[in-house]
């Protein structure tokens, strides 16, 4: 199994369980909270199917990675993304992240810039600020984020029961859109992450990305479902059109945050005709 390192804490190193599949342009997929690398299983196959390099990864705390008591801020998780793309050499990347991993590509352009990296996409976005303040109205009270810490502190396996009943929109999309048996899988992928990481990663969404945004000079795109429960649009997806200098948004009718799966031959779609459209000049300021 393929490991970077990223960190110590004390005695044991922090590594990072990542895949590295097929040839062509490089394309990094960042996955999304109480999942892993393997929850882009339908984009991976699109993606390789067409010719890209597919490289995906466990942030650390989730999947096969390391489960450090520390690093669950967006500081840390872009770092560890910076580690990946330089320890693997990966040059004209098309970053995508999907719900938390939008944070890490945003905070890593923001960051690192986009020397190594051609485009980006934003699936079911986190950003701008999730968080209700005097100067951002559109976010949410914090008493829902302090509530889902509580819910987990107390009783892990059912926080993230109520969490995935919401990320998949269930009770509408249930028997249609997602099986039983794909919710079990979630659920089992969801229960094996870190108690801590699970708290920690909560805290990570009330991090304000709003300087974030004005800094990425790549060209982005944002695809959000007009159902999504988690990361509600007008507090996030919508907003990001008037935040990045080029973008192209665009909503997906009856899609919950889980469009990766849910949707996944119309995402992969619009995501196939992103890329290569996000090398040419004429891609800027598309909406």
């Amino acid at each position: 199994m393929p490991f970077i390192t990223v960190g110590q804490e004390n005695s044991s190193a922090i590594q990072l369980y990542y895949e590295d599949h097929g040839s062509g342009p490089p394309v990094v997929l960042v996955h999304g909270y109480l999942l892993d690398g393997r929850s882009w299983e339908m984009q991976e196959a699109a993606l390789l199917d067409a010719g890209y390099r597919v490289i995906t990864y466990d942030r650390r705390g989730f999947g096969a990675s390391s489960r450090p008591s520390v690093g669950y801020d967006y500081d840390t998780l872009s770092a560890d993304l910076n580690v990946l793309l330089d320890e693997l050499g990966l040059d004209d990347v098309v970053l995508v992240g999907f719900g938390m991993g939008t944070g890490e590509v945003t905070r890593y352009l923001a960051t690192y810039g986009s020397g190594r990296v051609r485009s980006a996409a934003l699936l079911a976005p986190l950003p701008p600020f999730l968080l209700r303040t005097n100067d951002n109205p559109e976010g949410l009270d914090r008493s829902v984020f302090d509530e889902l810490m509580a819910d987990i502190s107390a009783d892990r396996p059912a926080a993230a029961k109520t969490f995935l009943d919401r990320y998949y929109n269930i009770g509408v999309l249930g028997g249609s859109h997602v099986s039983d048996q794909a919710w079990q899988n979630s659920f089992h992928v969801a229960i094996r992450a870190s108690a801590r990481a699970a708290v920690g990663c909560v805290a990570a969404f009330l991090e304000d990305f709003r300087g974030d945004l004005s800094r990425i000079d790549v060209p982005v795109l944002v695809m959000q479902g007009n159902q999504d429960r988690i990361f509600p649009p007008e507090a996030t997806g919508d907003r990001l059109p008037h935040l990045i200098r080029r973008v192209r948004h665009v909503i997906i009718e009856g899609g919950p945050n889980a469009i990766i799966w849910t949707h996944a031959d119309q995402v992969n779609r619009i995501l196939l005709d992103f890329i290569p459209r996000s090398a040419c000049p004429s891609a800027s300021g598309a909406r």
